[in-house]
């Protein structure tokens, strides 16, 4: 494959893997967003390690110039998470760790055709380092910060649980004249389509449509408590994680009193927060609203929805059943 088509595959393979979620996850974060604003200051030194490595992320204008100056330093071989292509074009080939006979530790290691001319080599090399910039560093070793390992199903919720909180921020901030500012959990979770085999039917008695709303309503609330104990991982540095974190003081009174205010005042959580996030994860996809009727969180739930997510892919895959013989 031609190298220059490498760099854009190289883009879609990071936005759609569990790397893209970690940050999407991180920037939920009302404590890491306050911990931006504060330069730092904290008193929980789990939140301020976070903090002093990946930066303020809310500075960046979208996630790949974020991940261009931080992805390898804080991930070291996100091609073991990522489908790594180790041919580059022309023959070039980055080697790994273990096709080498010594380490070479801090180095990408390129094997070079004799026959490449000097100018083909030197072109050729100076792509594969600009991918390299992007895809991290070419050798396995302990990454920094190393994705938790989840079965496939709880992988599954990781999306579901980040639309779940998305979409009823985007609620409580809507305008009173806007459909969906009517919307109560049930609503938002059907339109979310949490629970298909709740989907209430003409056929379905009074008391069945109650039982259905009802868990609805429930695994709704489950999805939106998922999240934050997502959150609540990734302050301290752990993703996809939802065990218990201890809860330690964060802000003096002052800097509490603070940030409540800027809640209050809309710096934080406001109407716009769902687009800006989106604009920052998805850069190249705009939202339209002339001529739409779905509002713009409706449709950043369709773009989230047609994401390609190759971290929810098995790594085996089922086994076909074998046909049934007929009978003669």
């Amino acid at each position: 494959m031609d190298m220059r088509t490498r760099r854009p595959l190289a883009e879609a393979e990071i936005t759609a893997s569990l790397y893209f979620w970690w940050l999407a996850f991180l920037r939920c974060s009302k404590d890491y967003w306050w911990i931006c604003q504060q330069n730092g200051e904290c008193l929980d030194f789990r939140l301020v390690k976070v903090w002093q490595d990946f930066g303020n992320i809310f500075k960046y204008q979208c996630f790949m110039h974020w991940w261009q100056e931080n992805g390898a330093k804080l991930f070291d071989s996100p091609q073991i998470e990522i489908e790594f292509i180790k041919q580059l074009g022309a023959g070039l080939e980055l080697l790994l760790k273990s096709d080498l006979v010594i380490a070479r530790p801090g180095m990408i290691c390129i094997a070079i055709p004799e026959y490449l001319d000097t100018v083909q080599a030197q072109t050729i090399i100076w792509e594969a380092w600009q991918l390299a910039r992007i895809r991290g560093k070419h050798y396995h070793v302990d990454a920094k910060y190393q994705l938790f390992d989840l079965c496939l199903r709880s992988k599954k919720t990781l999306i579901r649980s980040y639309k779940s909180l998305a979409l009823a921020v985007s609620v409580d901030h809507s305008e009173h004249s806007e459909p969906i500012h009517k919307w109560g959990d049930f609503e938002t979770g059907r339109y979310l389509n949490v629970s298909p085999k709740n989907n209430i039917v003409k056929k379905d008695t009074a008391q069945s449509s109650a039982d259905k709303r009802n868990a609805v309503r429930n695994i709704f609330c489950q999805a939106k408590d998922s999240a934050r104990e997502l959150i609540a991982n990734v302050e301290v540095g752990l993703f996809p994680c939802k065990d218990p974190v201890q809860s330690c003081p964060r802000w003096t009174k002052a800097q509490q009193t603070a940030l409540d205010q800027a809640v209050i005042d809309g710096q934080w959580h406001s109407k716009s927060w769902l687009e800006k996030e989106h604009a920052f994860l998805l850069p190249n996809e705009p939202i339209c609203l002339e001529d739409q009727e779905d509002s713009s969180a409706e449709q950043i739930m369709q773009r989230i929805d047609s994401l390609n997510v190759t971290f929810l892919t098995p790594k085996r895959p089922a086994k076909k059943k074998p046909k049934a013989v007929a009978d003669a």
